[in-house]
């Protein structure tokens, strides 16, 4: 085997809890015809679908709760983590999804139908302990699909219309790294946007970010130009954090023995205006 591909397995024993997107293979307990499924998300249970066995075709879920524990010192017990969807059928509730999840074990699941209110228990199927280095989300209708891994310069927008674009990260940086998805609203206009992470080239001290913002107008993803203000301290998008209450985006890296964080606002056009760079203790 390939030892780029052998180092990235061995780098993906703790896969459940290190890659950002999470993938649930449940098959029904309590049904004369049992049925097994697939329920892609985010580690917050957000961009989530679900996919039945056998079928091309997959359902828009809706995140109605999501709830996770924190670690205690008293008995260090592991996170867990509990997600509720509804199930969307042409815009309509068709039923509900729950699950539990702790210590990257699934303990319980379900299914309420929504015409009959009847309950199906869910399990986690053999194959959830399978590595998959695709991933999947769906995002405003958009199914997007990329790796975790580093190996590939390219991911996937597929639109309801259609239309299918591959668009090249715009930075590959450290080679041999996990991939970081994040799902979050990078412009502040209420819709979600996705962004891609990787570890800087050099030391690995920070991470080096792409952003697609989401146009509501045109139902496109369009990329995020990197901010080119002579003033900043730091070039590109670093270690991206944002400030939903004030609508600010932070970028931050190290040059020298200085740590650095560069402040922006989003102006009219998307385009990310310099406010200043402040030294980062």
């Amino acid at each position: 085997m390939n030892p780029k591909i052998i180092k990235l397995l061995l780098g993906a024993i703790l896969f459940t809890l290190n890659v950002s997107a999470k993938t649930f293979r449940l098959t029904s307990t309590s049904s004369a015809k049992p049925f097994s499924l697939q329920i892609n998300c985010t580690p917050e249970g957000k961009a989530a679908f679900v996919q039945y066995q056998g079928q091309q075709s997959f359902m828009p879920l809706r995140l109605k709760k999501f709830t996770k524990s924190v670690l205690t010192n008293s008995n260090q017990q592991p996170e867990s983590y509990h997600y509720q969807w509804d199930e969307l059928l042409n815009g309509q509730i068709n039923g509900t999804y729950a699950i539990t999840e702790h210590a990257g074990r699934i303990t319980e699941a379900s299914y309420v139908r929504n015409s009959d209110g009847k309950r199906f228990n869910l399990v986690a199927a053999s194959k959830n302990a399978t590595l998959d280095q695709r991933q999947q989300y769906l995002l405003h209708g958009v199914l997007i699909t990329f790796t975790w891994t580093s190996i590939d310069d390219q991911f996937k927008f597929s639109y309801p219309d259609g239309k299918i674009i591959t668009p090249r990260y715009l930075s590959l940086d450290a080679p041999d790294q996990e991939r970081t998805c994040y799902i979050k609203d990078y412009n502040f206009d209420g819709y979600d946007d996705l962004a891609f992470s990787l570890p800087d080239a050099g030391m690995g001290v920070y991470h080096t970010f792409n952003i697609w913002l989401y146009n509501p107008g045109t139902k496109r993803f369009e990329p995020l130009k990197e901010p080119t203000d002579a003033r900043a301290k730091c070039s590109g998008l670093c270690d991206v954090t944002l400030n939903p209450r004030q609508k600010l985006i932070y970028t931050a890296c190290r040059g020298g023995a200085r740590w650095w964080q560069e402040v922006y606002r989003m102006g009219k056009n998307n385009e990310l205006v310099w406010l200043r760079s402040e030294e980062k203790k």
